[in-house]
């Protein structure tokens, strides 16, 4: 139904992973221990490494939370490599040659109808933009392993409590998942903020939980993902206007379409600027900029600001009131274009069963 949101997932889960490889920069390597890697990133933020204290359960801890145990000293960096992640991995190489390799030729085929002005229907532009989705979320989980079944045991040098006690007040606040929450607690995600917000009624959860939950919102931040993601949703949404002038079994149903469209394209369009400013006072970026700008040298006034946003609201009232209406109105154009891309196959241009004449393309002398 919204690719896009998939590949939001995606980006999101690569910028972490190469936000830990900036992190373990400023760890020592000690002697046989491999460079950290855009890979270890993603092993360590989908529940690969387990810390299984003396006094406590075993739980599974993401990759801030363990560069905050190496740094301190409780548990020893990885030994394992790059290569050696990868081994754990499911992943099959062929099949998603094969699969590149289908959506390429599918591709090229769009390609060659547009250029031989032969028709193109609504099914097909709107497999093309699922096809365009695919091959770049291909891209941004090229390195996450795939269906790791056996994680990597830690066992840290000290006990749970010992290190709590260490970690002094921040550490005071009773945990949500695990005991190393006051690092990370896996926020923002479906399971952490929104359900509570929404007082959804969910059964009882293992403490701490047993593995780490795959519904972490992607924070991508101002950097290079989040324009290149923007500009690919807004392409997304974008190649519906494909079918503007498209011919339609009714009247009605191509009015129809058209209105989706722009329901589609505009509701991401307001999505976006509603998320890049509560993303910025989330992660107190106005803030930062603010201080930069007004007091020069800001330090201090960033740490107090950093230590107050989480006390902050993840989801803001005026955000509900503007996204609900936003979110239900993309429903409905999502799902009409769904309805329609199958609807609109019972009556086709007489051009959309002839096939493209590659030969046309091959020069003759």
């Amino acid at each position: 139904m919204a690719p896009e949101f998939v590949l939001g997932f995606a980006t999101g889960q690569k910028v972490e992973a190469n936000r830990s490889v900036d992190d373990f920069k400023d760890l020592p390597l000690p002697p046989g221990c491999k460079r950290w890697t855009v890979r270890h990133g993603f092993y360590a933020n989908m529940g690969g490494f387990v810390l299984k204290p003396c006094d406590w359960v075993a739980f599974p801890i993401n990759s801030k939370q363990l560069h905050w145990l190496i740094k301190r000293g409780y548990v020893d960096y990885p030994t394992m490599s790059a290569k050696e992640v990868w081994d754990k991995s499911k992943a099959d190489g062929f099949q998603k040659s094969l699969t590149c390799l289908q959506t390429g030729w599918f591709i090229v085929q769009i390609v060659g109808r547009a250029i031989q002005h032969l028709p193109i229907t609504t099914l097909e532009i709107t497999t093309l933009s699922f096809v365009l989705c695919t091959l770049v979320m291909f891209t941004q989980w090229a390195n996450k392993p795939l269906d790791v079944e056996s994680p990597t045991v830690l066992t840290p040098k000290k006990s749970i409590a010992q290190i709590l006690l260490e970690a002094g007040v921040a550490a005071n606040k009773p945990y949500e998942q695990t005991p190393l929450d006051f690092i990370d607690d896996q926020s923002p995600s479906w399971l952490t903020e929104v359900q509570p917000h929404l007082r959804f009624q969910t059964g009882p959860r293992l403490r701490p939980l047993p593995r780490l939950t795959n519904d972490r919102f992607p924070v991508i931040g101002a950097g290079p993902d989040a324009v290149f993601l923007f500009l690919f949703t807004m392409a997304y949404c974008g190649l519906h206007f494909v079918a503007w002038d498209f011919s339609f079994p009714t009247t009605l149903e191509r009015d129809l379409w058209r209105a989706a469209s722009i329901a589609i394209g505009a509701s991401a369009f307001i999505f976006w600027v509603c998320e890049t400013y509560q993303d910025g006072h989330r992660l107190g970026r106005w803030e930062r900029w603010y201080a930069k700008i007004v007091y020069g040298n800001r330090d201090g006034r960033i740490n107090t600001m950093e230590k107050a946003r989480r006390n902050r609201r993840f989801i803001p009232v005026w955000e509900v009131i503007v996204m609900t209406p936003v979110t239900v109105i993309y429903t409905i154009a999502r799902t009409y274009i769904v309805i329609e891309v199958f609807l609109s196959q019972r009556s086709l241009p007489v051009g959309a069963f002839d096939t493209v004449q590659w030969s046309e393309f091959v020069p003759h002398f």
